[in-house]
């Protein structure tokens, strides 16, 4: 396992997330009409050079797997969901431009900034990574990943090492 000392917050490619979604229906959606498309964050768990990205979500529900991020009056405000964390190559990962977002839309940039410090605090990003890696040992040990409401985490490591192999062939 990896160390992760900072947590980014990216959007994926639809085209590949509509990919892992073929072979695994836990795969969170990233695009929704009428409202921002949804970021993960990450890299939330590094194993065997595997980099794991967790969606951000804005509800609250708390669970084993998902960390919650809290407001200035300890208020939940989102979570990672690290039971829906993907594996992702970095040729399809784009990073989230907060300032940007606050130029585009000052109340849902500032919700964005908040979040991020917030998983950026000492101890936090150690917490996320055990989540991450509780919701990984969950999921590895159940036959049908649907008792555990994970991702199938094997399978989508398959999937990614298939997609970078057609990328590649892509690209000669």
């Amino acid at each position: 396992m990896d160390n992760i000392s900072k947590i980014q917050f990216f959007y994926v490619d639809p085209n590949y997330i509509s990919y892992l979604q073929t072979v695994d229906p836990h795969v969170p959606n990233v695009i929704y009409l009428g409202r921002h498309k949804k970021m993960l964050c990450g890299a939330v768990f590094k194993l065997n050079g595997v980099s794991y990205y967790a969606p951000l979500s804005h509800k609250t529900v708390s669970s084993s797997f998902s960390f919650i991020i809290r407001g200035e009056r300890n208020e939940p405000i989102a979570s990672l969901r690290t039971q829906y964390m993907i594996p992702v190559p970095e040729s399809v990962l784009s990073k989230v431009d907060i300032v940007q977002l606050m130029k585009d839309d000052i109340k849902y940039g500032d919700l964005v900034l908040r979040e991020y410090r917030f998983c950026n605090r000492p101890g936090n990003v150690g917490a996320i990574l055990k989540k991450a890696e509780k919701a990984y040992r969950a999921a590895q040990k159940m036959d049908n990943n649907s008792n555990c409401h994970c991702c199938n985490f094997a399978a989508l490591e398959a999937a990614m090492q298939k997609y970078q192999l057609s990328e590649a062939g892509d690209n000669l």
